[in-house]
């Protein structure tokens, strides 16, 4: 890291975390048992090198990822090669959000009889918040009502993939944002987190229900079970 002060490995930190790609491209390098070279990246992101790269840069530069050239006997320029940080090495602005989460799901579970359910409730009234709400009367069609929430998905920088599944619909969930917390206190945080798209989902119509989010189904991805629920109730098969 540079001479650059506290301050401003703050604001850089944030800069590089604001943005979803930079978040999933962090979660591939934590997750890597080596160092990994930009195409290799590229590649698992569909992205040009030379946009990962650019990527890859602003991460270094706020404290979050290191570089080295590779070892190489035979001739010609060597690749660089990229890794994330240890934890206690990043910077101050990625440390402290994770802090606050800590903060609020330990108590959360330290002094509620039910913390899963009450992160659900939560969250619930967070994703009712966070849609558009539908006309009186007015039952958005399923896929309406996915498309949204991917959406939304997107914005909150979960990357979300979509898929067919058996009949209903899954959503493998690439990067979460909080997945160092997540992997302590899963109850809580991915309660919230179901919560959210069962209020979005209810707030929309009731057409689609979340079935399940299923945490850590690959240790880089989560995954959401959805189904369709037609006007009689009864679950069917998506278009």
């Amino acid at each position: 890291m540079s001479d650059n002060t506290l301050g401003e490995r703050r604001e850089l930190s944030y800069k590089a975390l604001a943005d979803p790609t930079r978040r999933h491209l962090l979660r591939l390098l934590d997750d890597a048992l080596e160092p990994i070279e930009v195409g290799a990246l590229a590649e698992q992101l569909g992205l040009h090198p030379n946009t990962v790269r650019d990527h890859l840069e602003l991460l270094r530069q706020a404290g979050l990822v290191t570089r080295v050239a590779e070892k190489r006997e035979r001739p010609g320029r060597p690749k660089m090669l990229y890794s994330s940080l240890p934890q206690e090495a990043r910077s101050p602005g990625f440390e402290g959000y994770r802090f606050l989460a800590e903060v609020l799901a330990g108590y959360l579970q330290a002094h509620v009889d039910d913390p899963a359910g009450a992160a659900e409730e939560a969250g619930r009234a967070w994703g009712r918040y966070m849609v558009n709400k539908p006309e009186p009367f007015a039952r958005p069609l399923a896929a309406d009502v996915l498309a949204q929430i991917v959406n939304t998905l997107v914005e909150l920088g979960f990357a979300p993939e979509e898929e067919a599944n058996r009949g209903g619909f899954r959503i493998r969930l690439h990067d979460c944002p909080f997945r160092e917390v997540a992997q302590t206190r899963t109850e809580v945080v991915c309660g919230v987190h179901l919560g959210i798209l069962r209020g979005m989902a209810e707030e929309l119509g009731g057409s689609v229900l979340v079935d399940d989010l299923i945490p850590f189904f690959e240790p880089s991805m989560c995954v959401v079970e959805l189904s369709e629920r037609p006007p009689g109730g009864i679950r069917g098969q998506w278009p």
